[in-house]
This record gives structure tokens, sequence and C-alpha cells, in this order.
């Protein structure tokens, strides 16, 4: 009677002379680096992480690959994790402390991006106004919802990722 083999089997078989080429395994390698970095940070956010824990553990990834590349990686991820509308200190102090970006500089960034967000935030409630002006709605109780309209979502994430981009040219800088 024939041997019934299981799914793991038949894929042993065919996979067992395969290997990856030495771009594979770095291109890899790299990617498991910028995880491990990502969840450093986020642990860090967390506070299931000291300060001290995190510079050992990227001490550690610098010497298993090139510097610059964890260097970039943090930058990075801590970049996204700035809010124009919530309290960044706390991450202003760590990007300080990681990265050396004087913190005057990064909350300069930050309140240019939040003066554009306060702008145009200001702009699609007034144009909204006029929507419901427009349909009969009016009078001093009118507030418009900002948070309902697609629109709203689509500019706090825009301009989320803009400020991102702003952060992270500072550090850079």
């Amino acid at each position: 009677m024939a041997e019934i083999k299981s799914t793991i089997d038949l894929i042993m078989e065919r996979t067992k002379n395969l290997s990856a080429s030495p771009e594979e395994l770095e291109a890899y390698q790299r990617r498991e680096r910028e995880k491990h970095i990502r969840g450093l940070i986020q642990r860090l956010l967390d506070d299931n992480l000291t300060l001290d824990d995190v510079k050992e553990e990227l001490a550690k990834e610098s010497k298993n690959g090139p510097a610059k590349d964890v260097t970039a990686v943090l930058k990075e991820a801590l970049t996204g994790h700035v809010d124009p509308e919530t309290d960044n200190e706390r991450l202003f102090r760590i990007v300080c402390e990681l990265v050396g970006t004087p913190e005057d500089r990064l909350h300069e960034t930050l309140r240019a991006c939040q003066a554009e967000l306060f702008a145009r935030q200001t702009a699609l409630m007034d144009r909204q106004r006029q929507e419901l002006e427009s349909k009969g709605i009016a009078g001093s109780a009118v507030v418009p919802n900002a948070e309902a309209d697609p629109q709203g979502t689509a500019l706090r994430d825009e301009i989320r990722a803009a400020c991102a981009k702003r952060v992270f040219a500072a550090i850079n800088s």
C-alpha cells in the first residue's frame, strides 16, 4: 500500500535543496531589524521598557548591522508617533535623548504643524457652516462637526503625515 504523505512532508521534500540568495538574506535581516527597533520604540512609549534598556538594545543592533541603518529606522519609528493634536513632550524628550535633536527645533516644527492643522480645520468648519446655511440651517447653536465629515478625517490624516515628514526633516537637519 502506498504511503500517505502529509502536506508538510511534501513541502519539505520539494524545498530541501532551496536556499536564499545573499541579497534575500540581507533583506530579511534588515526587515527583522526594523521590526525589532519599531517594537522597542513602541514598548518604550507604552512604558514597558526604560530608555536605558532601549539604548542597550540599540547598541546591540548597531553591532549586528550598519549603525546608520539603525539610526535611520529609529528616526523613522519615532516620527511615526508624532501627532499634532496630542501632547508630544515625552516623545520629544525621547527623540532628544536617543537621536540628539534639540527639543526647541522639534517644538517649533510641531507649532507650525498645529497652526496649519488649526487653519485647515477652521476652513473646513466654515465650509460646513456655509453648506448648512445653504440648506436653511443657521443660528448660534449650529456647530459644524468636522469629526463626522470624511474630509475632516482625511484632512487630519494628511496633516499628521505631513507633520511626521516635517519632524523627520527637523531631526535630520
